[in-house]
C-alpha cells in the first residue's frame, strides 16, 4: 500500500543580528520559512506551496514579518507589533465572543494577558470598540489563523492556545462550544490534537 500525504516543514534561509522590538536590543534572528511539502511513506518528496516566512528572535522567541529587519527603534513605530501580540488578541476576542455573551471577566483577562505578552497597556474602551468591530465586521477566524499559521513557531502557537483558554476559564467555566473553538484553533494553526490537549490540560488542570 502507498502511503502519501501532505506536511509543512520549517527552515531556516537566512540568520544575522536585528533590532527586537520585544528585547529592545540588538538579538541574533532567524527568517524561517513554512512550506508545504507531498509526502511519501510520511518522507517530504516535492515541495508545494510556501505558507509563509517569519522572523524569529532567537533569544525572546517572538516572531515578526520580515519588514521587522528595517526596524529603527529611534522611530518607535507600532508598525512592528509582534505578530502573535496581534494575532492573539484576535484569537482572544474570539473566544470571547464564543458563548455571545460579553463577560467583564473575560474583558478583564483580555486586557491582562494582551499586557503581559506584548508589555503594551490596552484600555478597556479601546478593546470594546476592537470587539465590536470584529463584531460588525464578522472577520473570520479562519482567516485570522490562516494568516497566523505561516508566521507563528511552535512557542507562539502554544501562546495562542494557552490565552484563549485562560479567557474561556474567566467566567469560571470551560463550556463545550469553547472547547471546541480551542480545538479548531490548534487545528488551523497546524498542531496536533495531542500537542493542542497538551497545551489545555496545562493550563485547564
Amino acid at each position: 500500500m502507498i502511503i502519501f500525504g501532505t506536511r509543512s516543514l520549517t527552515t531556516t534561509p537566512e540568520s544575522g543580528n536585528f533590532n527586537c522590538p520585544s528585547c529592545n536590543n540588538v538579538q541574533p534572528y532567524g527568517l524561517k520559512r513554512v512550506r508545504r511539502f507531498f509526502t511519501l511513506y510520511f518522507i517530504p518528496v516535492i515541495p508545494l506551496d510556501k505558507l509563509g516566512e517569519y522572523v524569529e528572535c532567537k533569544s525572546c522567541k517572538d516572531t515578526y514579518k520580515n519588514d521587522i529587519l528595517k526596524y529603527d527603534p529611534a522611530a518607535n513605530s507600532e508598525a512592528f507589533e509582534a505578530e502573535y501580540h496581534v494575532g492573539i488578541k484576535k484569537v482572544m476576542i474570539h473566544v470571547l465572543l464564543a458563548d455571545g455573551v460579553i463577560d467583564d471577566s473575560e474583558v478583564e483577562v483580555v486586557m491582562d494577558i494582551y499586557q503581559r505578552i506584548s508589555g503594551n497597556e490596552i484600555s478597556k474602551e479601546s478593546l470594546l470598540d476592537e470587539i465590536k468591530n470584529i463584531q460588525k465586521t464578522n472577520e473570520s477566524l479562519s482567516n485570522i489563523l490562516l494568516n497566523l499559521s505561516g508566521t507563528l513557531n511552535d512557542e507562539g502557537k502554544e501562546r495562542v492556545i494557552q490565552a484563549a483558554v485562560y479567557v474561556a476559564l474567566a467566567d469560571g467555566e470551560f463550556q463545550q462550544e469553547e472547547a471546541d473553538l480551542v480545538s479548531k484553533i490548534g487545528k488551523e494553526l497546524g498542531m496536533t490534537k495531542a500537542h493542542t490537549q497538551g497545551v489545555v490540560s496545562s493550563v485547564a488542570t
